[in-house]
């Protein structure tokens, strides 16, 4: 019998009902019985409310609370893919991934969104959060009979995209289904109970790890929710009360923490494992962490949005620190296969040499909700020889292989970087400022510094070259792109030129503007 990812969560509310599957920061938890059991109760409503369209997908609008997780299932149960909106967006963004989604309906669990979005809210929103345990009891019983099928839809993440909207990646149930057996049947695999540092917004697809690997084991998950994250002494307030045994977040998120010298064994008894992906995890990083936490394992991966997250993973061992190669991201998880590839020509590069990946087999998405355009380019372009009628998405990342088959991240080919763990595409920030009236042309650079991405800017080109360039004006474009673009996204300083130099091909010459910068 095949692995299903839905079944494999249940069967831990039958086996297991008392048990905790998720609990947060705030003192919020639910149990597998009852994550089990409203799951299916409202998989039962949805299917019966005449505003839900068969099969469309559905906002689950919220933040890191049990009720996200019934919502997620429930969506699946009843044959709908889940959309999640993080409370942190801002309305611009949420009103443009609604509208893009079309039909869909939204199911707030905070009980917000109309406040939040006001006359931008254009789809129907239920209520959620004031569902009594009386709503769940009427509804009782199995779920509908409608849960997604193998080829069906069942998660859209909505990432940064180059022309200035974002875009859905959309990932099939066989996607999440082959993901979770991998990471249950890996080499990181363990009998034991363990309770999992759920440090990523639900939007973001890092979480899919945690979702993936703990809830069909039975594990726990836990979460920080957004009080909790304003401080780092309230941050590790919590962490010292959770219990945790495995972190999964970006580098970034670990070296944040382990700035702090209180980040130890000390607060932290319980943690014997951490997983990174997303970004470039630095030697001094893993050797850090191992001091801290005697007996610590670090394992590093790789995974775009668009392949369900990890395609590859290793334990970081003390000769690969000792190597002077960067930290590799691991091998070929089984049902994938990685294939780097010369860019121009699509042709096979020998082990050592640097081309761009593709990624080929189960794990990878469907493509981008309603962008044909942006399907074809990611998701068909690689050779049908070896593709071989299997999935395939060109990912942009500049990678080599070794002779045993170990992948090494050298960048990327393209504009799109990692900065704190987000994927941004330089373009989607440019559009942005681009439609302000005050600008004429802008270009954003990331910035280095000590090897990572440390923070971006935005260099602009004003439509009135009279009007001041200083504080004032650097104040007010940020005013304007803040309800526009996530935080992450708002470039730190502002430059302003009279005209961005042209390369040969007559667009933007970022060098010759780094070089400014710097000087």
């Amino acid at each position: 019998m095949e692995f299903s990812y839905i079944q494999a969560v249940d069967a831990q509310g039958d086996a297991a009902p008392e048990a905790i599957a998720f609990f947060n920061s705030r003192g919020e938890s639910i149990s597998y019985g009852e994550l089990k059991r409203k799951s299916d109760a409202l998989a039962r409503w949805i299917a019966a409310e005449p505003a839900f369209e068969p099969g469309v997908p559905l906002v689950v609008y919220g933040h890191k609370s049990p009720l996200m997780l019934v919502c997620f299932l429930a969506c699946v149960k009843s044959g709908h893919a889940y959309v999640p909106v993080d409370v942190l967006y801002p309305r611009e963004r949420i009103a443009n991934i609604i509208g893009q989604l079309g039909q869909t309906a939204v199911l707030d669990t905070i009980g917000t969104i109309p406040e939040v979005m006001g006359d931008l809210l254009v789809r129907p929103h239920f209520d959620i959060a004031s569902f009594s345990d009386a709503h769940y009891a009427q509804h009782a019983g199995a779920p509908a009979p409608a849960c997604v099928r193998p080829e069906d839809t069942f998660y859209i993440l909505f990432t940064s995209g180059s022309t200035g909207t974002p875009k859905g990646v959309q990932i099939i149930a066989e996607c999440m289904d082959n993901f979770s057996n991998w990471l249950l049947n890996s080499e990181f695999a363990l009998d034991e109970k363990r309770v999992w540092f759920n440090r990523s917004p639900f939007t973001f697809d890092l979480s899919v790890t945690d979702l993936a690997w703990g809830l069909p084991h039975g594990d726990t998950l836990f979460a920080l929710e957004d009080e909790a994250e304003k401080s780092l002494a309230l941050t590790f307030e919590a962490l010292s009360k959770s219990g945790i045994t495995d972190w999964v977040s970006t580098p970034s998120v670990l070296d944040q923490m382990l700035a702090d010298e209180k980040f130890n064994a000390d607060l932290i008894p319980t943690l014997k494992r951490t997983v990174h992906v997303g970004e470039v995890l630095r030697p001094e990083t893993v050797s850090l962490a191992k001091q801290r936490f005697p007996g610590l394992q670090v394992f590093n991966g790789y995974g775009p949005t668009e392949s369900t997250d990890f395609v590859s993973l290793c334990e970081i061992t003390s000769e690969m620190l000792a190597d002077d190669r960067s930290l590799p991201i691991g091998y070929t998880k089984p049902g994938t296969e990685l294939v780097v590839l010369d860019p121009e020509t699509l042709e096979p590069v020998p082990d050592g040499e640097h081309g761009e990946l593709f990624v080929i087999g189960n794990t990878v998405a469907q493509g981008y909700w309603g962008r044909d355009d942006l399907t074809q380019a990611a998701f068909h372009s690689c050779p049908e020889s070896i593709a071989r009628g299997r999935r395939s998405y060109r990912t942009g990342d500049e990678i080599a292989r070794d002779p045993s088959g170990m992948f090494y991240y050298h960048g990327r080919y393209d504009l799109q970087i990692k900065l704190h763990g987000y994927r941004i595409e330089l373009g989607d920030i440019e559009a942005t400022l681009c439609s302000l009236p005050e600008v004429n042309m802008a270009c954003v650079l990331p910035i280095k510094r000590d090897g990572l991405i440390s923070h971006l800017v935005a260099v602009i080109v004003l439509a009135d070259a009279d009007a001041p360039r200083g504080f004032a004006q650097t104040k007010l474009l940020k005013q304007q792109i803040r309800p526009i673009l996530p935080p992450y996204m708002v470039p730190r300083t502002f430059k302003y030129v009279d005209a961005i130099p042209l390369n040969q091909n007559g667009k933007a010459d970022r060098k010759a503007l780094a070089a400014l910068i710097d000087g």
